[in-house]
């Protein structure tokens, strides 16, 4: 579920807030290279090679989706709207209490040469608690990399606000992950199995400073309205499938 997270995140936001110079990250994210770039005029872009962009400019936001037919450019509030609309409402209240955490791990972390701070995400209460699992976060204070931490803050703040239609609020995700996402740029993601480390799903390549190319802010095409979405995308499912509580972690 949390790997779900991540790829509902993506498509969904950037951060509006200005870089102070122009960066460029490069995630591995289950396999495939994710591509965060941030200029110091508040330009920004994310982008998985082949399947999505989504573009920061001139103070609005944009989602590219590559198909077929060439590429797609949707206004992302128009989007986001539009799939929100059509998520189911969670109950606020499960059969079985569930609740999830956030602790301090037991040491530091250094990923692609940045070190950060250990987190463990555990369910405290539920079907899972009992199952020594939990699931580990590396995250980076260090203001360098805030531009973009902000990026990648901004686009699971959003996905956890969709996630709402399908987990309560009571169950604490949203809260933890929120306070996760506050202390810092995220390095890494990799669930634990009874101390027995899981593929990592998210960790952080590499960072350089060189100048991005204004042309990667600029949108491949006319803006196409929100409801055109389902076409664009082959295969997409309309959102409201529902989900299992007892998949995370």
């Amino acid at each position: 579920m949390l790997r779900t997270m991540l790829f509902l995140a993506v498509p969904l936001a950037l951060a509006p807030l200005p870089a102070l110079a122009d960066m460029t990250a490069r995630y591995g994210v289950d396999g495939k290279e994710l591509v965060v770039e941030a200029d110091e005029g508040g330009n920004s872009r994310v982008e998985l090679a082949g399947k999505f962009a989504i573009v920061r400019r001139d103070g609005a936001d944009y989602v590219v989706l590559y198909g077929k037919t060439g590429p797609k450019v949707f206004e992302l509030q128009a989007m986001a709207a539009l799939f929100k609309a059509m998520l189911p409402k969670a109950a606020e209240a499960a059969k079985e209490k569930v609740e999830f955490g956030l602790e301090a791990g037991p040491a530091s972390a250094t990923v692609a040469g940045h070190t950060g701070s250990v987190w463990l995400m555990r369910m405290l209460a539920g079907p899972g608690k009992d199952r020594k699992r939990h699931i580990e976060i590396v995250t980076s204070a260090d203001p360098q990399l805030a531009p973009i931490g902000r990026i990648v803050a901004r686009a699971a703040d959003l996905a956890l606000d969709f996630m709402a239609g399908f987990i309560p609020e009571s169950t604490q995700f949203g809260a933890t992950a929120r306070g996760l996402l506050a202390k810092g740029t995220l390095l890494r993601i990799q669930p634990v199995d009874s101390g027995v480390p899981g593929k990592i799903v998210f960790e952080l390549r590499s960072v350089d400073t060189a100048a991005i190319d204004p042309k990667h802010f600029e949108l491949p095409g006319p803006v196409a309205s929100a409801e055109e979405v389902f076409g664009a995308m082959d295969g997409l499912a309309p959102p409201g499938g529902g989900g299992k509580i007892e998949n995370l972690p």
